[in-house]
C-alpha cells in the first residue's frame, strides 16, 4: 500500500514537473515573440516606390568653354537651340570680363549637339563645346515609417554595380551626378513621405540602359526605364 502511494505520488510529480516544463516553455516562446514584435516596430521594413523613372538618350552631361568672349557680367540667360530637343537649363559664371564656366542646371534631351549660347550679357562672341550622354531621372518615395539614411540606398542599372546613394549624395555638386527637389535643406536622410527628383547621369557601362533597381536592406525593387 505504501509503495503504491509512493509510486502514485512519484508519478503525480513527474506529471507536474512536466506540466511546469511546458507552461515555461509557452512563457518563453510568447516572451520571444514579444521581444521580436517590439524589435520589429522599432525596425520597421523600409517600403518605397519608384514612381516613375525614364532615361535620356542624348541629354547636355557637359559644356565647356572654347571662347570665353569679352563684357560679360553675368547678368544674361544661357539656352540651347539648333538641335531637335528641349529641357536644357544652366547658370554660368565670368572672369575678367569673360565666360569661366557653365553650370548644368537640368540637361535636357537632344538629337544631336546644340548650340548654347548666351542672350542679355557680353559680346555674343563666347564660344561652347557641348557633349551629350545618358542621363536617369526618376521620383523616389519612401512610403514607410521611418527614415532612410542614404549610406543604406543602393542604385544599379541592368544589374550593373551597386552603386551607394551617399556617395552620389556627397559628390552631387562637384560632379552633377544627383540632385534633389528638398527646397535646398541638406540632408543625408530620406524622410518618411517625402518623394526624392534623382538626376543621375553614372549609368554605370549600360548603353542603351532598360531597368533600374533600388535596394534598401533586404527589400529590392526595380522598374523599367521609359
Amino acid at each position: 500500500m505504501g509503495a503504491s502511494v509512493g509510486i502514485g505520488g512519484l508519478i503525480v510529480g513527474i506529471s507536474m514537473l512536466v506540466v511546469f516544463s511546458m507552461a515555461y516553455q509557452s512563457i518563453n516562446a510568447q516572451i520571444e515573440s514579444g521581444i521580436e514584435r517590439i524589435d520589429g516596430a522599432e525596425n520597421p521594413i523600409p517600403t518605397f516606390t519608384i514612381d516613375n523613372a525614364v532615361v535620356w538618350e542624348g541629354a547636355v552631361v557637359n559644356v565647356t568653354v572654347s571662347s570665353v568672349g569679352t563684357n560679360y557680367n553675368g547678368g544674361g540667360t544661357v539656352s540651347a537651340s539648333g538641335a531637335t530637343g528641349s529641357g536644357f537649363s544652366a547658370t554660368y559664371t565670368t572672369s575678367s570680363g569673360g565666360v569661366a564656366s557653365i553650370t548644368i542646371l537640368t540637361p535636357g534631351n537632344y538629337t544631336s549637339n546644340p548650340t548654347i549660347s548666351i542672350s542679355g550679357d557680353g559680346d555674343g562672341n563666347a564660344v561652347f563645346t557641348v557633349t551629350r550622354g545618358q542621363y536617369i531621372y526618376a521620383n523616389l518615395t519612401n512610403t514607410g515609417s521611418s527614415e532612410i539614411a542614404f549610406e543604406s540606398i543602393w542604385i544599379s542599372v541592368d544589374g550593373d554595380t551597386l552603386t551607394q546613394m551617399s556617395s552620389i549624395h556627397s559628390s552631387m555638386i562637384a560632379d552633377t551626378l544627383v540632385s534633389y527637389d528638398r527646397s535646398s535643406i541638406p540632408s543625408t536622410n530620406w524622410y518618411t513621405g517625402e518623394t526624392l527628383y534623382l538626376q543621375w547621369n553614372d549609368v554605370g557601362a549600360s548603353t542603351n540602359p532598360t531597368r533600374m533597381s533600388l535596394t534598401v536592406g533586404e527589400t529590392t525593387l526595380g522598374t523599367n526605364l521609359g
